[in-house]
């Protein structure tokens, strides 16, 4: 689906049912019903049929258990965009309430978090925010790089994630064990989470992963080659995108 290609590009993650203290929202009432509407309208297009809708996952086991996927209270994974092999993974998180048609969960914030878990490698792999705004072919507005975790607050290409998506999106990197794991974060248009709260969001799924994760300290091997384009160009394939 197009829809799904163009949101795992920008590689993301997230649990089951609550809310999200302390995150401001814009217009609750009207522009995020506008919100709802339109991921349940992305997630009615990407997805199997409503009435063969698998059932949201609290988390999901990725790159051979490498990497484990979930998030804050409210969001679950989507079990039709997992996809995992020995050496790579990807999944997209949700509201739980949407994302099972509303029978489970509650109506949280509206966002979309994708994850992709990429190939094993070390600090020196972590690119830098600015190699995020490049590889996503969008303006910088903010970054930030510490502890293993580098984020990037991108100006545009975000809104064409679902209807009424800003055009500002979050993306993240870090060091899960030895895996290079790539997260993007996509919110309603003019929503805290695109703006300022958008990189404690990110945060606490990059902390939530590694929580979960089971540790994997680097491997005394000889070192795999570097995936052609760099570890951002394996991170962010279109190839590797659900179909």
């Amino acid at each position: 689906m197009v829809a799904v290609r163009k949101l795992l590009c920008a590689a993301g993650v997230l649990l089951v049912s609550g809310c999200l203290g302390g995150v401001p929202q814009s217009n609750p009432d009207r522009a995020e019903t506008e919100a709802r509407d339109g991921l349940a309208a992305f997630f009615a297009r990407s997805g199997p049929a409503a009435g063969r809708r698998k059932a949201p996952l609290a988390r999901a086991s990725l790159a051979g258990g490498d990497v484990t996927v979930a998030g804050p209270d409210g969001y679950c994974v989507d079990p039709s965009t997992r996809r995992s092999a020995p050496e790579r993974g990807f999944a997209l998180i949700a509201s739980c309430y949407i994302l099972s048609g509303g029978k489970a969960g509650r109506p949280v914030v509206p966002m979309l978090v994708t994850v992709t878990v990429g190939p094993r490698g070390d600090s020196t792999d972590l690119p830098t925010p600015k190699a995020l705004a490049q590889a996503a072919n969008a303006v910088l507005l903010d970054g930030n790089a510490s502890s293993g975790r580098v984020t990037a607050h991108l100006a545009d290409g975000g809104d064409g994630m679902f209807e009424g998506s800003d055009p500002r999106y979050w993306r993240a990197a870090f060091l899960q064990g030895d895996r290079m794991v790539g997260l993007a974060l996509y919110a309603p248009r003019g929503s805290a989470l695109a703006g300022d709260q958008g990189e404690a969001m990110i945060t606490r799924v990059k902390d939530r992963i590694a929580t979960l994760s089971k540790a994997t300290a680097p491997r005394k091997t000889t070192p795999t080659q570097k995936p052609a384009g760099g570890m951002l160009g394996r991170l962010f394939n279109r190839q590797d995108l659900p179909q």
